[in-house]
């Protein structure tokens, strides 16, 4: 489907401006947090959390449509774990409880674009915190020496059947639909070397795997 140029335009200029909208929000309402009495800083977390999810619903919508209109993504070099840590600390601003393990090694490198795997992260990790888990680690595996796998592994329930068999998306009443779907398609995004990249998901003892696979 083809979008007037015009329409196209003014859409990304309204998101671009809500982004920056609520990323000023989000830094008032951290400053006001940290000048609050200690005691009456947790009144306010839940509302910057919320800011926060706004904000990130933001970008993927941002995202969705550049990516369902073949809009055109920068890939550079990046390093992994520092995508991590930023996926890490987005999240954990929404889900304080959640215990989150940054195992990626330093030396871990890749090219791809750097704010559409750390979306693709915050929403995986997201996935595993509303599954019910505790615990989540980010692992890295060099598949050739052009390629990565980025694993997101948690101690939660698992993936279900439906989910597994490629039947639903998801089966959580508060989330869009959209998670697995959003992931693959930023992998996919991803191409090198005649490759394309792809999610993969299973489950282990301990929990639900996903791994993005970028070339």
């Amino acid at each position: 489907m083809k979008i007037d140029s015009k329409f196209e335009l003014l859409v990304a200029a309204y998101v671009h401006d809500l982004k920056n909208q609520l990323q000023s929000l989000s830094s008032q309402q951290d400053n006001l947090i940290q000048d609050l009495p200690e005691e009456y800083q947790h009144k306010l977390a839940p509302m910057l959390r919320q800011t926060n999810k706004i904000k990130a619903d933001t970008l993927r919508l941002v995202s969705l449509f550049r990516l369902e209109h073949n809009g055109k993504f920068a890939m550079d070099d990046a390093w992994p774990r520092d995508t991590a840590s930023d996926a890490i600390e987005i999240c954990q601003l929404q889900f304080p409880e959640l215990e989150i393990e940054n195992r990626i090694g330093m030396e871990a490198q890749g090219i791809y674009n750097e704010q559409l795997i750390q979306l693709a992260l915050v929403t995986l990790i997201t996935n595993s915190a509303q599954a019910g888990a505790k615990q989540v680690e980010l692992l890295c595996k060099e598949v050739d020496s052009q390629s990565l796998n980025i694993i997101v592994h948690d101690d939660g329930p698992g993936f279900e059947q439906d989910i597994l068999n490629g039947l639903t998306d998801t089966t959580k009443a508060e989330g869009t639909g959209l998670g697995l779907s959003f992931v693959e398609m930023i992998c996919q995004t991803h191409q090198g070397a005649g490759k394309k990249g792809s999610l993969t998901i299973s489950n282990s003892k301990a929990g639900a795997i996903a791994t993005l696979f970028i070339p």
